[in-house]
């Protein structure tokens, strides 16, 4: 959801609207602040999910009992078939969360939107190209680490796979929009670095790539 925030004021004229894209950037940022201190302050989203699963199925186990028809339906066998979705969204939403967000919240769409409005501020229009590397390059690397990660790279929690995965997607999407090879293959090298070895990626994925595009003097990307 955050990606496709990201991606509007390139799709949409805000200016249209009266709002500038460092307005609207800066209350993205303010809007995932919020959102980040009510997840450190509450359970976060995960916790209230999985407990809702929990009483959904106890309250449909209930109602099956109580219904006329609930002496012909194997209940035994309904409370397994619905712990084990339980169980199935609950792997699933840890596959994707990392550990400290379940300690502490979601840290990373906070840093994703403090990421690239700090690039608009920095390299004004080529801030698209760190927007592009953190919504292609962040997610497929994920999906690649979850689905096929088996090898670690040194000293760092992504995998060999993961990586691979990422870097093939961003650099054809970038290739794509700009028919620059060195230059997409550098950034997409940047932002592969920069999500394996930097404090926090969604930060440094943004800020790195968009600096790199604006030495690089890459076509902006309209």
């Amino acid at each position: 959801m955050l990606s496709v925030f990201l991606i509007i004021p390139f799709i949409v004229n805000l200016g249209v609207y009266g709002i500038s894209m460092t307005l609207y950037f800066a209350l993205i940022a303010l809007g995932v602040s919020v959102i980040y201190v009510i997840q450190v302050k509450r359970p976060i989203i995960t916790v209230i999910l999985l407990d809702a699963l929990t009483s959904a199925r106890r309250s449909i186990l209930q109602q099956v009992i109580k219904s006329p028809i609930g002496s012909a339906i194997p209940i035994d066998t309904l409370n397994d078939g619905l712990m084990r979705l339980e169980k199935t969204v609950k792997e699933l939403l840890e596959s994707v969360e990392r550990d400290y967000e379940r300690r502490g919240g979601y840290l990373g769409i906070l840093m994703g939107a403090i990421g690239v409005l700090i690039s608009l501020l920095l390299t004004n229009n080529y801030v698209i190209y760190g927007i592009i590397s953190v919504i292609v390059y962040d997610t497929m690397s994920a999906l690649g680490g979850v689905l096929l990660g088996r090898v670690k790279l040194p000293f760092s929690n992504a995998t060999m796979e993961g990586t691979l995965v990422g870097m093939a997607s961003l650099v054809t999407v970038l290739f794509l929009l700009t028919n620059q090879l060195i230059g997409s293959l550098t950034i997409t090298v940047v932002a592969a670095l920069s999500e394996a070895y930097g404090m926090e990626d969604n930060l440094a994925i943004p800020v790195t790539t968009s600096l790199i595009a604006m030495v690089l003097k890459l076509p902006i990307i309209a």
